[in-house]
C-alpha cells in the first residue's frame, strides 16, 4: 500500500515522462496463469535499474510489461533497447501509446503483443519480473530462456519483483540467486526483489 508522499512522487514522475501507467487492470485472456496488472513506485524502478548498472550493450526486457512503466523507465538508460513483452492486447496498446509519447531522449523502445513463451530468448541481457504469471507458465519462461543461452552464449541476470514463485527459479540449476531484497527495506519498501544470473557468466 502507498501513502500519499509516494503517491505524489509517482504523479510527478508521470508528469515528467509525459505517460500514464498509475492505476490497476485486468489482463483480457483467459489463462488463470496471467496475473492482473499493477505498477511498482518509481523510486524502487529507478533505484534496481541504478544497481543494475546497465550499460550501452544491454537489452532490458520486460516479461508482462503492462503499461509500459518499467519500459519507459529502463529506455531512459543508456541501453541499446528495451523490450517490453505483453499478452493483453488493450495493455500492450497503452504501453505501445506511452513509449511514443515518452519525453526526453531515450533509448529505442520495442512492445511486442505475445505471449511470454512466445518470445526470442535469442535476445535480451536484462529480464525484469514483476510476478507476471503462474509457476507452469514461468518454468517454461525460463527452459527457454535457458535454451537461448545456450544458442548464443551470454551474460543474463533476471530481476524478480514480488517472488511469488521464486521456488521455481531455484529449481533451475543453471541460475545463481545473487541477491535478495525484503519487503520493508528502503531500497524496495513494497514488495521482496530478488536478484539472478545464469552460472555460466560466473563461472567466466
Amino acid at each position: 500500500m502507498l501513502f500519499l508522499p509516494e503517491k505524489i512522487e509517482n504523479m510527478f514522475w508521470e508528469y515528467r515522462l509525459g505517460i500514464i501507467t498509475r492505476g490497476l487492470a485486468g489482463v483480457d485472456t483467459a489463462d488463470d496463469e496471467h496475473i492482473h496488472y499493477g505498477t511498482v513506485p518509481y523510486r524502487t524502478i529507478n533505484t534496481i535499474l541504478d544497481h543494475l548498472q546497465l550499460t550501452h550493450s544491454d537489452v532490458f526486457v520486460d516479461l508482462g510489461c503492462g503499461k509500459g512503466r518499467v519500459l519507459c523507465c529502463a529506455a531512459m538508460r543508456s541501453i541499446e533497447k528495451s523490450i517490453g513483452v505483453e499478452c493483453s492486447p488493450s495493455l500492450s496498446s497503452i504501453a505501445q501509446h506511452n513509449a511514443d509519447v515518452l519525453r526526453f531522449h531515450h533509448s529505442p523502445i520495442a512492445v511486442l503483443t505475445m505471449e511470454a513463451q512466445q518470445f526470442d530468448y535469442s535476445v535480451g541481457t536484462v529480464y525484469y519480473l514483476f510476478h507476471p504469471f503462474g509457476p507452469e507458465t514461468l518454468s517454461t519462461v525460463l527452459e527457454q530462456l535457458r535454451s537461448g543461452v545456450e544458442r548464443i552464449p551470454r551474460s543474463v541476470r533476471i530481476v524478480y519483483v514480488n517472488p511469488v514463485h521464486n521456488n521455481v527459479l531455484k529449481d533451475c540449476s543453471w541460475l545463481i540467486e545473487t541477491e535478495k531484497w525484503n519487503a520493508g527495506e528502503s531500497r524496495s519498501p513494497v514488495h521482496p526483489v530478488t536478484w539472478w544470473q545464469n552460472k555460466i557468466d560466473r563461472q567466466g
